[in-house]
């Protein structure tokens, strides 16, 4: 006998049935022989018994909906005239749905204030984008080349982008769809924005502008990870919104490793006043650049003053000509006699001063200078740096030592006999300074791919619980 016809027999008994052409031995005799139809018996007849045995539960009383939709004549119509109302409000009780019946009267729709909180906060991140895509796009200066032209694209996307967000505001039927093009486009923006801060690429002032954009991501991932008004049915339709906390902490959590990664790099990847390059040959002659980048925000450089090691001076010491800059250079006796081609040297440079001129946020500026010959009875020259910025702060890069906070900036010597052997050292040292924007860029994507992880998982739970 087949496991169908038995168990549409074995239902059938329960229900006190019979199934034409089916004798109850054969289906006892199959039952006996089928482990599977025996499992399927015991779990219908359980099931059987605890619906019998289960109390009923309470039915919705219609009634006062059934009155408030009931159309009832007027006194002192004609018999044909009441017929005529009566077939018009059948008619109209056929074209109501049962779920209309069940759902709030339209006009009562009743919506909770973080949902209101939510689509406002989402259209005030949609006019930021636009703001920030209308600015980019007005203070180009070279629109015919090709800088300009891809900066206006980038600029038309960044506004596209705030047109989606205030679609999402005005229908939030439309949040899920927009996720995956929003979440992807703060993925990439994350990865590649922590590895231009270790590159020292950028800035924060230009890193503020992505805001917006990952506010809207929030806010369009609350609305639309949530069963709320605007999806499908007229009765969903006016159902009450909650505030869906379990979404909000889960975006929370993945806000805050983002936003703890960003500031970890961030603060490991903070620029200093350096010398470029940090290695030179003792006793020869070399160019230096002491590199000055920008930290501040709102502020800009207008002072480098450098000081020259006096334990160890250089007999000569030429500085190159910076463009809107004035330099002044300070001479003092040396500690101990210093001799030079040309005899004995009475002066050397104590200390440099670079004003007039102005490095603005996110800039940098190189001062060089030629000296030599380059002392032969150390292994390093350090070069105290201070750098002063037009709002009076002043920051001193004076520290020595692997730990320092402000380091100064300082240059390797290495002697002369071992110069063919250290060189593949200096270079290796180039390479490891050069490979800390990578290191950056790979923490950043291992951020990123967590991120992005606890996003899908907040997604399939929201899809769950829906």
């Amino acid at each position: 006998m087949d496991c169908g016809i038995a168990r549409e027999a074995l239902s059938a008994a329960m229900d006190g049935e019979a199934v034409p052409g089916v004798a109850m031995t054969d289906v006892d005799r199959h039952v006996q022989g089928c482990h599977a139809c025996a499992g399927w018996q015991d779990r219908a007849a359980r099931i059987n018994r605890l619906t019998a045995l289960s109390p009923a539960g309470a039915e919705r009383d219609l009634a006062d909906e059934v009155l408030r939709r009931a159309i009832l004549p007027p006194t002192g119509l004609s018999p044909d005239q009441i017929a005529a109302l009566g077939k018009t409000a059948q008619d109209t009780s056929e074209a109501v749905s049962p779920a209309e019946v069940t759902a709030e009267p339209a006009g009562r729709a009743r919506f909770s204030l973080p949902y209101l909180l939510v689509r406002v906060g989402l259209v005030a991140a949609a006019v930021a984008q636009a703001v920030v895509a209308v600015v980019e796009l007005l203070g180009r200066d070279d629109p015919m080349m090709m800088a300009g032209h891809m900066d206006h694209e980038t600029s038309a996307f960044n506004f596209a982008l705030g047109v989606v967000l205030a679609v999402v505001a005005v229908d939030p039927r439309r949040a899920r769809a927009q996720l995956p093009l929003l979440g992807s486009v703060v993925a990439v923006l994350v990865l590649v924005s922590t590895f231009d801060l270790g590159a020292h690429a950028v800035g924060w002032s230009r890193l503020v502008t992505h805001i917006p954009l990952a506010v809207g991501l929030i806010l369009v991932a609350l609305l639309g990870t949530t069963k709320g008004p605007g999806t499908t049915g007229t009765a969903e339709a006016r159902t009450t919104w909650r505030f869906p906390m379990r979404t909000a902490k889960r975006l929370g959590v993945l806000g805050t490793i983002v936003v703890g990664g960003l500031l970890a790099v961030t603060g490991s990847a903070a620029a200093h006043v350096t010398a470029q390059p940090n290695t030179a040959t003792q006793g020869s002659y070399t160019k230096i650049a002491f590199r000055v980048p920008d930290e501040e925000d709102k502020a800009s450089t207008t002072k480098l003053e450098v000081t020259f090691p006096a334990d160890h001076p250089v007999a000569s010491v030429a500085t190159k000509d910076v463009p809107g800059w004035t330099v002044q250079v300070d001479k003092a006796k040396p500690a101990k006699p210093l001799k030079s081609d040309d005899g004995e040297v009475a002066e050397v440079v104590s200390k440099i001063t670079w004003t007039g001129g102005k490095i603005t946020p996110d800039t940098f500026a190189e001062f060089e200078v030629s000296l030599g010959p380059l002392p032969t009875d150390t292994d390093s020259l350090v070069f105290k740096a201070v750098q002063t910025y037009d709002n009076g702060d002043v920051v001193r890069w004076i520290d020595t030592g692997a730990e320092a906070e402000h380091p100064a900036p300082t240059v390797k010597l290495t002697p002369k006999a071992t110069t063919a052997a250290v060189t593949p050292t200096a270079a290796t040292s180039t390479a490891d300074n050069s490979s800390l924007p990578l290191v950056f860029g790979i923490v950043g994507i291992v951020i990123g791919l967590v991120a992005g992880a606890l996003a899908v998982l907040a997604l399939r739970r929201g899809r769950t619980a829906e």
